[in-house]
């Protein structure tokens, strides 16, 4: 597959190849094979078919170590499981951010307030995340 492909083309195989391996996943590699394209060919329809999923009245497309990219129809442990993944991952970013650039701003100029502002915002935002990933 050449350059210049555009992301619904390369989502549509990528939703073919998924489709017939349910219920099981698909690794980036077994895509690849089963697709015939390139690891950036996957990441690029693979975002793609994300955006259009619920358009299109698909379930999501989830992640996991064991089992790959799936597609599953009834799964919300599934999906919830993601999606606190993806909230624990951000919010350690965050997290990061807060303590490795924000934190020795606000020491530096502590009466600014601009940086008063983002860290108000900043805390709620970690603590949402927080939350979110450790919901039960």
């Amino acid at each position: 597959m050449g350059r210049g492909v555009p992301a619904h083309v390369h989502a549509e195989a990528i939703l073919s190849a998924l489709q017939e391996a349910r219920p099981a996943g698909l690794t980036v590699t077994q895509l690849m094979a089963a697709t015939e394209r390139t690891r950036a060919q996957i990441h690029t329809g693979l975002a793609h078919l994300r955006q259009i999923a619920a358009a299109r009245g698909l379930p999501p497309v989830t992640w996991d170590r064991k089992w790959g990219y799936r597609l599953l129809d009834d799964a919300p442990e599934v999906w919830i499981g993601y999606e606190r993944a993806f909230f624990h991952a951000v919010h350690h970013r965050v997290a990061n951010f807060i303590a490795g650039i924000l934190l020795p701003h606000q020491t530096k100029t502590p009466d600014d307030p601009y940086i008063r502002t983002v860290m108000a915002q900043m805390g709620a935002i970690e603590s949402t995340l927080q939350l979110l990933a450790n919901l039960e």
